[in-house]
């Protein structure tokens, strides 16, 4: 037997046929549509029963509300959401901006993560920001936008699970239902197009634009000088880090002022500005126009749960059904 021999006597019997030949495929999850969504804020969803199994990631955590049957999860962090088949469960998004989530809806799975699916598993699995498997969800639309039909998206799919039954049950060794375990790794890479340090200096201001942020503490946090670090920023993305701290302030003002009713002063302070008059003048250098102006100028009154968002770069189109295996 050479080492491109199958040894069935090591792999289940289930996986072959009566004429010895792999089944594999009826084996595999079956996706039948998926999509990448932006809702606006505090939209509500359900309470719904579905036919086939859902599975929905939530990037980044903001208070949106997970109920299913007697459980009430708060997602404060990116979040996994696994609702089986025939399960009632509602989503109240977060109160606070716009939510962006990819879902995928699909039947069988159970071959690949039997405690996924087991009625002992939790419903939510929180994850750090990014990783692997938010590459995989991601590469899933892809091929789901391109080749309609595609086996492979059920090859990914079923990897995904087996993933996330690994994560779901590392869980529950802990004694924190958050995960304490992930505190200890590395923070995960925002842009895998940049350095490791850009990326993380970059995170770092996301996740902290409602605080005061200066350079030195950002270089502290990147274990790097404020001057290696400052040269480093501008070499790669061109433009100092206190520049970017402002820019991706009003760029989350300008995100709310389209997709929110919240005041220009509540907006401001979410946005990390004290004083409305300092936000008023920063906003008007770097857009042209006041906040106002740019509210009513671009905010549609009548969008709905949908929420566009341009600076949003994928290889599929956002706010779009992509039917798979109807």
């Amino acid at each position: 037997m050479n080492s491109f021999t199958i040894d069935k006597e090591r792999i289940s019997m289930d996986l072959f046929d009566q004429k010895g030949c792999l089944q594999l495929n009826e084996k595999l999850p079956t996706l039948h549509y998926c999509g990448d969504f932006i809702v606006r804020r505090n939209w509500k969803l359900g309470p719904r029963i579905l036919d086939d199994n859902e599975l929905v990631f939530f990037p980044q955590g903001n208070g949106t509300i997970y109920r299913n049957g007697d459980q009430v999860y708060t997602l404060n962090q990116p979040s996994w959401v696994l609702t089986k088949a025939g399960e009632t469960h509602s989503y109240h998004f977060g109160e606070t901006a716009a939510t962006r989530h990819l879902f995928l809806h699909f039947s069988g799975g159970e071959w690949f993560a039997p405690t996924l699916f087991s009625t002992m598993c939790c419903d939510v699995i929180p994850v750090r920001e990014g990783g692997l498997l938010s590459a995989i969800i991601s590469q899933i639309l892809h091929i789901s936008h391109e080749e309609k039909g595609t086996n492979r998206c059920n090859i990914l799919l079923s990897a995904l699970l087996s993933e996330l039954e690994y994560l779901s049950n590392k869980s529950k060794n802990t004694s924190d239902p958050s995960m304490k375990y992930l505190k200890n790794k590395k923070e995960a890479v925002s842009d895998p197009s940049y350095p490791l340090v850009v990326s993380k200096a970059l995170t770092y201001i996301r996740n902290r634009l409602l605080e005061p942020i200066t350079v030195a503490e950002i270089a502290v946090h990147c274990q790097l000088s404020h001057e290696h670090l400052t040269r480093v920023f501008v070499r790669v993305i061109g433009i100092p880090l206190r520049q970017m701290i402002i820019q991706l302030r009003l760029e989350r003002a300008s995100h709310m002022l389209r997709h929110s009713t919240l005041s220009i002063k509540e907006i401001a302070s979410q946005c990390g500005y004290a004083e409305n008059h300092y936000f008023s003048r920063a906003f008007t250098a770097y857009y042209g126009i006041t906040a106002t102006e740019y509210r009513q100028e671009y905010a549609d009154p009548r969008v709905q749960h949908i929420v566009p968002d341009e600076r949003l770069e994928e290889n599929y189109p956002i706010n779009v059904y992509f039917h798979i295996n109807p």
